[in-house]
């Protein structure tokens, strides 16, 4: 039996509501030879307790598009249909990205495609046209390489200080950044609308930090007063009728109007005049300057869309030991280098930096639930102190005794009404949401 190996992690959300949470699997996948001779793959999922691969152990055997779960398990899988489905979904997925490992000759992918569940895979008669997934990755291609020294995966782990989670029955509440490869929207031509892109994408790094006094968050959505005089309106109707009718529908509509118009202004037809002679001089204030009136404006505020929302952190980091110092460096390289832009090999063209999710932890680990939640986030503003307390002061390598990071996030997306749900969230175990 030749070697097996594992794919990389991915992340699925099972569960609604309150009971919601992310878990983390992997697939392994193990070439074997039955006793025909016909050669086969063994296809295991594996549960991690993290991104960062922490823990591991082997959850269930998959054939196809089956899942048989052990022992090890939880309930919240086996008896969870759509989580199941998601998490064989990810297998799937997991398994191709480790094909070219295990597959070398056309009879072994073959072999593996069946093992998978997707028997047609790579067949001309079957073979899917090219997604739009896949025509914004060849687009990216076609940007050029990443110039030499880029960092896009395998950045570290860290935490500060450093017995933040050493002991969760004793230890804080923290608030996590995992960095992520920056993934474009892709554009659905049929809907002409962009997709949500996944945020469940798996950490490049992490950095753990204690949660930092004066947090907060703000909500906003933009309203403006808007006005629609009665000729406004009139326009606008001769212009619908226009699209939806035709031109000569739409004369007989301006005419109709102008009927309207002039009987409903009775005895203030003069009036009526001095605003369609002003409209067409091109000057609104004729009216006002002859009669000191005003066309009726019809105000009223109206909804102009969401806005953003930014959040500010503050840290203050005072190494207490070498090691702890040596972090301390690493978490201000590790925001520096991820929020920082990407360019590529010719210089021709450059990539967005990588972005972060946020979120509130609490001692044992699980996302608090009484603070607010991220969506996906850019780190638009990134600045250190190094002299904090007002003095130039070091340790004797040369380490500054104190650090003062300040950090400015911007969601990439705006909090929609149905981001927070409607299940049992006013129950009797609230949450805040967003």
């Amino acid at each position: 039996m030749a070697d097996p190996v594992t794919s990389g992690i991915k992340q699925t959300s099972i569960g609604e509501g309150k009971d919601k949470k992310t878990i983390y699997t992997a697939t392994k996948v193990t070439p074997t030879t039955d006793e025909n001779g016909k050669k086969t793959y063994k296809m295991e999922v594996i549960q991690y307790d993290d991104a960062n691969g922490g823990g591991g152990t082997v959850i269930g055997e998959r054939d196809g598009d089956k899942i048989t779960y052990n022992d090890n398990a939880g309930d919240d899988i086996k008896k969870d249909p759509k989580a199941q489905e998601s998490i064989n979904k990810n297998s799937k997925e997991a398994a191709k990205d480790v094909k070219n490992d295990v597959a070398t000759t056309s009879e072994e992918k073959e072999a593996f495609n069946n093992s998978n569940g997707s028997p047609n895979e790579g067949s001309e008669e079957d073979k899917p046209t090219a997604t739009t997934a896949e025509a914004t990755a060849a687009t990216n291609a076609a940007a050029g390489e990443t110039a030499d020294g880029t960092r896009n995966e395998a950045f570290p782990t860290l935490t500060y200080p450093s017995t933040l989670r050493e002991d969760v029955t004793k230890g804080q509440d923290y608030l996590k950044f995992d960095m992520l490869k920056y993934a474009p929207k892709e554009f659905d031509s049929e809907s002409f609308a962009f997709a949500d892109r996944d945020s469940n994408r798996a950490a490049i790094g992490s950095v753990f930090l204690p949660i930092p006094g004066g947090i907060q968050d703000s909500t906003a959505v933009s309203w403006g007063g808007q006005t629609m005089t009665p000729l406004d309106m009139a326009m606008a109707d001769a212009a619908l009728t226009g699209v939806s009718k035709g031109i000569g529908e739409m004369a007989r509509n301006i005419g109709n109007k102008a009927q309207n118009l002039a009987g409903a202004a009775s005895d203030n037809q003069d009036a009526l005049a001095a605003v369609i002679a002003g409209m067409a001089a091109g000057g609104q204030q004729l009216l006002t300057r002859t009669t000191g009136a005003i066309a009726n404006p019809n105000m009223e505020l109206l909804f102009n869309g969401p806005d953003l929302r930014t959040f500010s952190f503050q840290f203050m980091l005072a190494p207490r030991d070498k090691t702890e110092a040596k972090e301390v460096i690493r978490i201000l390289r590790f925001f520096k280098q991820g929020m920082a832009p990407i360019r590529t090999k010719a210089r021709l063209f450059m990539k967005s930096p990588h972005t972060f999710r946020l979120s509130y932890h609490n001692a044992k680990g699980d996302q608090h639930k009484y603070l607010n939640k991220f969506k996906e986030c850019a780190l638009a503003g990134f600045g250190v102190n190094y002299t904090p307390n007002g003095n130039y002061s070091t340790y004797e390598d040369g380490v500054m005794t104190a650090y003062q990071m300040t950090m400015t996030y911007r969601e990439l997306k705006p909090i929609y009404n149905d981001d927070y749900g409607n299940g049992d969230e006013f129950g009797k175990d609230p949450s805040v949401g967003f």
